[in-house]
């Protein structure tokens, strides 16, 4: 069978009460923005009573990567009649057979259809079977066939793809991301795309191959941004120190406190980008205990440091989890390729005591006071 519809799902965009037409609306032009950067040719993207009909679709095209998007179902659009359904069906017979067993399962979002749901899968349950001698399995059975009748036309399909659900793209504002080129990072900025968050990339560069790492990162977070660009902003890591890096790691008192300074002065210049920006937060890569500057003391001591909120939403993720994601969005093969990085001291603290924290701030000159804004 060969599709000339799509049928989009939404989750929790359908809870939205009377906001609930803005977020659809929202969903709905992200969804025609994907399709033209895809180079996709279609005829309509149309809303209509808790579905988007994607109409007059040509090729199948991955409408996982739209943020909001719960499932969707390449489809055959026919006429809302017995005969119709059941021409589509039979161009489906080589894989029931195949199959050896299958269920019809019919859904009415127009209950004014003159055969109710059970009448539909009767009739055209029984016509496949005579027509393929697949065995009809309502439990376990080796192929769906599914219609779906719609106020206009009806639909025939066999697959229903996952999407990562969420809300809309940008729908919920802005956030500058502190990104690195690892693994953690790229994710935690997806999770909060999800979200429905517009992310701005802050990268420390360490050297020129971490940075075309965090650029490629870029540019795969950039396939779930329904067409958009996303912006990427580049620090120089010795910038950030002040060319001060082998100096300060060799001090015996600053030395183990430079992981936690260097996370405070990262957070301090999100800040200043986030409110030029319009931004209202940052987005972290923190995993609770994961190494030793996202201790919960060490957290504490520079998690204020923006002036800003900062959302971590891996903060009780393990690392298996963190992997798993992003492998699945694309991620996990870009962050571990080799470049060279950061080498911590060698006895970085865990447990940094706040006002401890700032007498070594103000001892190493990288303090609020003694640094300027464009340094």
């Amino acid at each position: 069978m060969t599709p000339n519809a799509l049928i989009v799902r939404y989750g929790e965009i359908s809870l939205k009460g009377r906001n609930r037409v803005h977020f659809e609306n929202i969903l709905r032009e992200d969804l025609r923005r994907f399709l033209k950067a895809q180079g996709v040719t279609f005829s309509s993207v149309e809303r209509s009573r808790g579905r988007i009909y994607i109409r007059g679709i040509e090729s199948e095209v991955p409408l996982e990567r739209v943020m909001g998007v719960l499932s969707y179902s390449p489809a055959r659009e026919v006429p809302r009649r017995m005969e119709a359904l059941e021409a589509a069906a039979a161009e489906l017979y080589p894989l029931v057979q195949a199959a050896g067993s299958f269920r019809v399962s019919c859904q009415r979002i127009d209950k004014a259809f003159p055969l109710n749901s059970m009448d539909v899968e009767r009739l055209l349950g029984e016509r496949v079977r005579l027509d393929t001698g697949a065995a009809v399995d309502l439990t376990a059975p080796g192929f769906d066939l599914e219609v779906e009748i719609g106020r206009e036309k009806a639909f025939v399909f066999h697959r229903r793809i996952p999407g990562f659900g969420g809300m809309p793209y940008g729908s919920a504002g802005k956030l500058v991301a502190l990104t690195s080129s690892g693994i953690d990072s790229p994710v935690a900025a997806f999770l909060m795309m999800k979200r429905g968050v517009e992310p701005i990339l802050l990268h420390f560069s360490l050297n020129e191959e971490d940075r075309r790492k965090v650029e490629r990162l870029r540019d795969q977070l950039q396939k779930y941004a329904a067409g958009r660009s996303i912006r990427l902003e580049v620090i120089e890591h010795r910038e950030l120190l002040r060319d001060r890096f082998s100096q300060l790691k060799a001090d015996r008192r600053v030395g183990p406190f430079l992981c936690v300074i260097c996370k405070h002065l990262m957070h301090r210049r999100g800040g200043e980008l986030a409110r030029r920006e319009g931004a209202l937060g940052l987005i972290t890569g923190d995993s609770l205990a994961q190494v030793a500057s996202q201790t919960l003391s060490n957290l504490a001591a520079y998690g204020t440091s923006s002036g800003l909120p900062v959302y971590s939403p891996l903060i009780g993720f393990d690392k298996v989890e963190i992997m798993a994601l992003a492998r699945r969005i694309g991620t996990y093969e870009i962050s571990i390729t080799k470049a060279p990085g950061c080498v911590p001291p060698a006895n970085p603290r865990t447990r940094v005591d706040p006002q401890v924290f700032q007498a070594i701030l103000a001892e190493s000159g990288l303090d609020s006071a003694g640094e300027s804004s464009d340094s």
